[in-house]
């Protein structure tokens, strides 16, 4: 603010150096050219003013008639005190810089008047201006807060949409795995007390990050082991489980639950569809700024160059995906290179 109106005061001081140049004046008359910075500088006090009166009254409907007699009356008052300070502040320099009074001269109030009177309809001008950059700065601010608030809104409901399209899993393997403990409570009642406490485990993890939507590899991975516990207490030694994940990629982010859906679709239409059953191969790798993850199984995989369906676990997988990270990811599902299927997750690699 000091640094504008100091920039004006000088600009009117080189064109009224400028004026008593051509004059031939300058030599006698500097020190009014000088006077020009502090003449500007008496509205740096009442800026603030300004400024607040037109965010209290701005220049809009419904209420433009009475914020334009608000910013008169205050315009006028400006004008009145910045003009008659700088009249006296002229005749208190006159003195002091000995110049000669002419005779018949007004006295000072009188060419106080005088003063600002000639200076009316520039003061107006000047006060526009602070009106006119106050409105702009003023609209300016509150777009940014519109902007933020809007992306704040939209990052709330996408983070919803997430949180909603993950509860659609939970519920689809605690219903699979029920199924499994109700066979098995005949069939082997140590091997369904066994799965019971460990869908007790898992669901007690699975609840407390119930609003989470990223969580470091290795959170996810000590998930995915409790799930294929319980697989495995069901299958025997019909289920082999092997992980591949280097440790320098234990702390990149990756969707919670994003691996569940894949391992229980490798389990449930690959081994599951065997009756020697089969292998689940988790694996993670870390390719310049993406992060893969890969989930074989030793089934029989997609037929010909038909992609197998895509049913309620991995739907919800892509849908998530897509939600965070938009087209900077990818879900494919391809014939394994020994048979089987490979589900695999790109995406971008980042720090927990």
């Amino acid at each position: 603010m000091l640094l504008a109106w100091t920039t004006l005061g000088l600009v009117a001081a080189l064109q009224q150096a400028v004026t008593y140049t051509m004059r031939g004046a300058l030599r006698q008359e500097w020190i009014w050219v000088a006077m020009q910075v502090p003449r500007w500088l008496l509205w740096v006090p009442f800026t603030p003013l300004i400024f607040a009166a037109t965010r209290r009254f701005p220049l809009a409907h419904p209420r433009l008639r009475r914020s334009l007699l608000v910013h008169l009356g205050l315009a006028t008052l400006t004008i009145v005190l910045v003009e008659g300070t700088y009249a006296q502040l002229s005749l208190v320099v006159e003195r002091l810089a000995g110049s000669v009074v002419a005779p018949g001269r007004p006295p000072a109030l009188v060419l106080t008047a005088i003063s600002v009177l000639t200076r009316l309809v520039s003061g107006v001008v000047t006060y526009a201006a602070v009106v006119g950059v106050a409105s702009a700065l003023d609209s300016q601010r509150r777009l940014r807060h519109r902007e933020a608030h809007a992306a704040r809104l939209e990052a709330d409901l996408a983070r919803a949409q997430v949180q909603a399209i993950k509860m659609q899993v939970q519920p689809h393997f605690l219903f699979n795995t029920l199924h499994a403990i109700n066979v098995l409570i005949v069939e082997d009642p140590a091997a369904a007390t066994r799965m019971v406490t460990l869908l007790g485990d898992l669901l007690r993890q699975t609840l407390s990050r119930a609003t989470v939507e990223r969580v470091p590899l290795r959170s996810e991975l000590e998930l995915l082991t409790l799930y294929l516990d319980i697989q495995q207490v069901r299958f025997r030694d019909r289920l082999q489980v092997v992980f591949d994940v280097p440790e320098a990629t234990l702390s990149a982010l990756v969707p919670d639950l994003v691996l569940q859906p894949l391992a229980e679709n490798a389990i449930k239409h690959g081994v599951g569809m065997q009756t020697e059953g089969g292998t689940v191969r988790v694996m993670a790798r870390r390719d310049g700024d993406t992060l893969v993850l890969e989930v074989v199984d030793t089934g029989l995989g997609p037929v010909g160059d038909v992609p197998p369906p895509e049913r309620v676990g991995l739907s919800t997988v892509r849908a998530r995906l897509e939600r965070l990270y938009g087209a900077d990811q990818a879900l494919t599902l391809l014939p394994a290179p020994g048979g089987g299927c490979l589900a695999r997750i790109a995406l971008p690699f980042q720090e927990a």
